[in-house]
């Protein structure tokens, strides 16, 4: 499955694997990020039933918008494959961090209980249980943010009750709510009583039944109490005890009615909470008497020492200090990155019009709904642009207004190019190869003898020779003017985005994993350069015989000023991914960003300089009329012009 497209998304590795299918790590080719594709094992797919209730659940989920939920972007359909998209978190499980440090410190197990408890009551408030809260479908984020996976496509899969066999590990069933034991329908009292068997679990690195068989641990969901930890470590006072026995009670009647009020204890006991130095290692506890009670209402106890208030307080004053530097170093640095032009390097913007560099820009609306990838012009009247679903719409009135000419069976399109006056050409998935003899009003297909996703077309100043890159390494060439399309010998089998050719002989194309290959004989060899990059090259365009351009993810520039005999990296003060460069009549350099940024060189590329166009949308193709007139298409549908 590594290296295979399904849809519109390159497999790239395996995250994982469980009962239900694989988790794949994967690259959307469409949006130009990173997600993780779950793979349905075809035992799910058994149940005729399954497949129309799972795509109910995932389209519940992705109404689900919550920084502590890993989001439902779709699901997908591929040649009998069956998979779940959603959002990739760089980051690891709560069960692999347990594993990893054996158990965690109470702080650190009370900063991620409160923010299962914030998206799993966000969730319950709008109408989802999720039914499988488990340390395994928890994931921390680099930035420490705990997202909840696979809420409701759970409630699906987990229909049939199955369990692990007798004597091997068991997964679910450990953090089975009684009424789940019982096969009664789950509510939001059985996520609490999940969440609390993950609490307890972190604190000491097993759950409270961790037994032999499945029997024993179902009987002691139904009749047993878990062992109160602060009876076995002294560094656990007996407030957790009382919270824990609320979270876990058997009997709905006394369990928490609600993560809000299960919240609310938390909170207290992190505000009222002292930890000294000799706590931070797990031991066995030698004086009970040592617990300082902070829940007033649930346990009597002493007075807190005038040391352990001036402690507690100097501790509160410091985290104060510190939330407040980070609040205010997260603010500027997002208001720096996003901040209007007229505040940045003399650039402004607003939400019709934008500057950049001197260059004002405005929105023009089109038919589209979805992504437009390409758009050219074949004079100052007339242009094109093609994008996503297989639309195609044109303009005769100099890019104001736009209408659709075309609307196929959904097959995306992703490049146009026009030859002449009245031939142009399309390429797009699936090998799809579109013409037109006639400025556009019909379109015939050619045969391509490929199915792979065709993403780049460019004809040479002869308007005889073009070639076409795609996936798995495919190089299309034609030497009759795109009448016949025959496959080229590629050095290698990565997804290939663009080409350019600096003079008639030379030329450059660009792909997956930092992809560079070359030729010097006009196409009829290749030849894979050493990577200079790891990250995905998305274009490269030749200003002039000497002087190219390469960009791609992470904000990579690579240039040269020898015709792609030699590339140095460009400092591009810019984290999101490029998707388009382009030179212009004046040779000035235009490269267009994820985010809807535009960086502008009027060195050859040595320097660039931009700023944000204000709606964060990919900005995705860039095209200029013979009166020098830019417009640049997006993925929301919407054409810009200067």
């Amino acid at each position: 499955m590594v290296g295979n497209i399904i849809d519109n998304y390159k497999v790239i590795a395996i995250l994982g694997e469980g009962g239900m299918g694989i988790v794949y790590k994967a690259f959307d080719l469409k949006l130009e990020r990173f997600v993780a594709l779950k793979i349905l094992s075809p035992q799910a797919l058994t149940n005729p039933n399954f497949i129309a209730r799972f795509k109910r659940e995932a389209k519940n989920q992705a109404k689900l918008n919550h920084t502590n939920i890993v989001p439902v972007y779709g699901f997908t359909e591929d040649n009998h494959t069956f998979g779940i998209v959603m959002e990739y978190v760089e980051g690891e499980t709560l069960e692999h961090l347990i594993r990893r440090k054996g158990h965690l410190e109470l702080i650190e197990a009370l900063s991620i209980l409160k923010q299962i408890l914030i998206g799993i009551g966000y969730a319950h408030s709008k109408g989802f249980v999720h039914r499988d809260i488990k340390p395994s479908n928890i994931i921390i984020n680099n930035e420490g943010v705990v997202k909840i996976m696979d809420f409701g496509i759970s409630k699906s899969v987990n229909d049939s009750k199955a369990i692990t066999k007798t004597g091997v590990k068991i997964g679910t069933i450990l953090y089975m709510s009684p009424e789940q034991v019982h096969a009664q329908e789950p509510t939001s009292q059985s996520d609490i009583y999940s969440i609390g068997i993950s609490f307890y679990e972190m604190l000491i690195g097993k759950s409270p039944f961790d037994y032999e068989s499945e029997y024993q641990i179902m009987e002691a969901h139904l009749k047993k109490n878990p062992i109160k930890l602060s009876s076995q470590f002294a560094d656990i006072p007996s407030e957790v005890d009382v919270i824990m026995g609320k979270a876990l009670h058997k009997s709905l009647d006394r369990r928490y009615k609600s993560c809000e009020l299960f919240l609310a204890d938390i909170e207290h006991l992190l505000h009222s909470i002292t930890l000294s130095p000799s706590q931070k290692k797990v031991k066995k506890k030698e004086k009970p008497e040592q617990i300082s009670p902070v829940l007033k209402s649930e346990i009597p106890g002493n007075k807190h020492s005038l040391r352990s208030k001036i402690r507690f307080y100097s501790m509160a004053f410091f985290f104060v200090c510190l939330f407040g530097l980070l609040s205010y170093f997260i603010y500027s640095t997002l208001s720096q990155f996003w901040k209007s032009a007229d505040t940045e390097k003399g650039f402004s913007s607003d939400q019709n019009t934008g500057a950049v560099a001197g260059y004002h820009w405005k929105t023009i609306a089109s038919p589209a709904t979805s992504s437009l990838n390409s758009i050219f012009f074949l004079t100052d009247s007339v242009g094109f642009s093609c994008g996503n679903q297989g639309i195609i719409v044109k303009t005769t009135d100099g890019g104001n207004s736009w209408i659709t000419i075309w609307d196929s069976s959904g097959i995306d399109m992703n490049d146009v190019k026009f030859i002449s006056s009245e031939k142009g050409f399309i390429v797009g998935e699936k090998g799809l190869i579109l013409t037109t003899n006639d400025v556009g009003k019909t379109w015939q297909k050619i045969n391509s003898d490929t199915a792979n996703s065709l993403f780049k077309i460019i004809f040479l100043k002869n308007n005889y020779t073009g070639f076409i890159v795609g996936a798995h390494g495919t190089i299309l060439k034609t030497n009759d003017g795109g009448a016949n399309w025959l496959p080229v010998a590629s050095p290698s089998g990565e997804l290939l985005y663009s080409i350019s050719f600096a003079d008639i002989n030379n030329g450059v194309i660009v792909g997956w994993n930092g992809t560079i290959i070359n030729t010097s004989d006009q196409g009829k060899t290749w030849v894979e350069e050493k990577k200079i990059s790891d990250v995905y090259l998305r274009d490269v365009y030749f200003d002039d015989n000497d002087v190219g351009i390469i960009v791609g993810g992470s904000g990579e520039i690579l240039r040269t000023d020898d015709g792609g005999k030699g590339w140095s990296k460009i400092n591009s003060s810019s984290f999101s991914g490029f998707r388009t460069v382009y030179f212009s009549h004046d040779h000035t350099g235009f490269i267009l960003g994820n985010k809807g940024e535009i960086f502008i060189s009027t060195n050859s590329g040595k320097s660039w300089n931009g700023s944000n166009f204000g709606n964060f949308s990919s900005l995705t193709s860039i095209t200029e009329t013979p009166s020098k007139k830019i417009f640049i298409s997006t993925n929301n549908g919407s054409i810009m012009s200067n």
